[in-house]
């Protein structure tokens, strides 16, 4: 492969409830970690500590009360101005010690214009399966200077974020069939196993069963490439014969991608 300038660069935000990946910039609130890796860029919520005791902050605010208390009776003020006024103030520094901070969230602007190039998961499993993916594609990217004579490092680091991207694509359209097979199973409890209604679920059933385990197909075969890249290099120092298995592995990544997109 001969060396060539970036072109395509995958975004990678995670926030507690969703991962998305986009071909345009994503944002996350609250001062993201952020790590640029290749042709890739990974955003992840900074975690989020345990909440600070409030007994200090209640403490100064019953202080600042009684000295305003003080102050407003020795300058003679009604008993009610006081009372109204260290009311307000109890009520207004009461609002901000109770207060929290909203949790941080991933944010698209783009996705509104461009919905085509973001995808979204938001259930456990494919969130889960996503980022062993990306740990797996950055294993396979920190090797790449070691198989530097068999693959340009510029055009594998994007490669691995083409794959990533085609990874996201196949576990969001896994996601749609979790839900869609949910549905159709608490439909046939309730159906007659005889009518043409319960025909048309079963079959339903069984095309969702047959695209679902198309997914599972394709994400066996984008996890083993990444791993024989991962693989493959890291043992190139040792193993100089292995460049055939590095070139493998980077042609498999170019045929998952290429046939999507």
């Amino acid at each position: 492969m001969s060396p060539s300038e970036p072109t395509f660069h995958l975004w990678v935000a995670v926030d507690p409830s969703r991962v998305m990946t986009a071909l345009a910039p994503l944002k996350v609130t609250s001062s993201p970690l952020r790590h640029d890796w290749g042709s890739i860029t990974d955003l992840r919520a900074a975690p989020v500590g345990p909440e600070p005791s409030k007994t200090p902050a209640v403490i100064v605010l019953c202080t600042i009360a009684l000295l305003v208390s003080a102050g407003l009776c020795a300058s003679g003020a009604p008993l009610i101005v006081t009372l109204l006024l260290v009311g307000l103030l109890l009520a207004l520094g009461s609002a901000g010690i109770t207060s929290k901070k909203p949790p941080p969230r991933v944010e698209a602007p783009d996705q509104a214009a461009y919905p085509d190039l973001h995808h979204t998961l938001t259930g456990g499993e494919e969130r889960e399966d996503f980022l062993d993916l990306v740990e797996l594609a950055e294993r396979a990217g920190r090797a790449l200077p070691e198989v530097s004579n068999v693959i340009d490092n510029v055009e594998g680091a994007e490669l691995l974020a083409q794959v990533l991207w085609a990874a996201s694509d196949v576990l969001s359209r896994r996601q749609q069939l979790r839900g869609q097979v949910r549905r159709q199973q608490q439909a046939a409890t309730a159906g007659d196993a005889g009518s043409r209604v319960s025909q048309a679920l079963t079959e339903q059933r069984r095309r969702a069963s047959s695209l679902w385990d198309e997914t599972e197909a394709e994400l066996t075969r984008i996890r083993d490439a990444l791993e024989l890249a991962a693989v493959a290099a890291e043992n190139a120092a040792h193993e100089p014969s292995v460049g055939e298995a590095v070139r493998e592995a980077y042609r498999e990544q170019a045929d998952v991608y290429g046939e999507r997109y």
